[in-house]
């Protein structure tokens, strides 16, 4: 089968919508979201019910900032290294309350991990590895070899599909794969998003990183336009100071 691999949206519907175009080209037999649809940008709701619009080709997980619409905020993240600050609580109060009735309900379904058996392979889906007491490991952005083993392995897969860290990763270890699209809708640095194809046929595997073009200027200008919480600095951060 033939997947699209998205994951960290972030409430950015264009970079989103622009995705989906891009990949309905590719003929894939479903996507697979590996969490944070909402969050940090403008349009949460419009994410979600974008999603919905397409379940019945969607397999996702929920990641973070799902959780925090749905329990709340915790007082500290990265596993209790980081306080989180009374700005990161008002942006995620400010998602949840965009979200209607449907969208709320759609994202509590949403599991934090799933598996799915493509021939001979079992694919684990995540956000990102998770503890024993339901919270995420503790966060890094780059994994060593041995590091991807101590993080990855209690989950018995052949394939690892995980988001998170908004930086795109492809490494096969020990005949296993670690795939990461990077993010989707938060672009940094970059002015464009990413996602991945990955087919598998034959019992083979593939897998490609994709690039496209959105207009992240619009995403910029909503997000003044509505006063989001804290918008200066969450442009710098995630959108490069553009």
């Amino acid at each position: 089968m033939k997947y699209g691999i998205i994951s960290d949206i972030h409430s950015n519907i264009l970079a989103f919508e622009k995705a989906l175009k891009e990949i309905e080209k590719e003929n894939v037999d479903k996507i697979i979201c590996l969490g944070d649809t909402v969050g940090i940008g403008p349009y949460p709701n419009e994410c979600v019910k974008k999603l919905i619009s397409i379940k019945d080709k969607i397999i996702a997980v929920r990641g973070n900032h799902e959780e925090r619409c749905i329990f709340g905020c915790p007082d500290y993240i990265h596993d209790g290294k980081q306080k989180l600050t009374e700005e990161e609580k008002k942006r995620e109060a400010w998602s949840r309350n965009q979200l209607d009735e449907e969208s709320m309900n759609f994202i509590k379904n949403l599991l934090p991990l799933t598996y799915i058996e493509d021939g001979k392979y079992k694919i684990s889906i995540m956000h990102f590895p998770i503890k024993e007491d339901g919270n995420l490991k503790e966060f890094k952005f780059c994994f060593e070899k041995d590091e991807l083993l101590d993080y990855f392995g209690e989950y018995n897969s052949d394939i690892f599909l995980f988001g998170h860290t908004h930086i795109s990763l492809v490494s096969r270890e020990n005949n296993k794969w670690y795939i990461n699209p990077g993010s989707l809708g938060l672009t940094g640095f970059r002015n464009y998003g990413t996602y991945g194809i990955l087919n598998i046929t034959n019992d083979k595997i593939y897998y490609l990183e994709h690039y496209f073009d959105y207009d992240y200027k619009e995403v910029i200008n909503q997000m003044k336009s509505i006063n989001y919480p804290d918008v200066d600095n969450m442009i710098s951060i995630f959108f490069g100071n553009k």
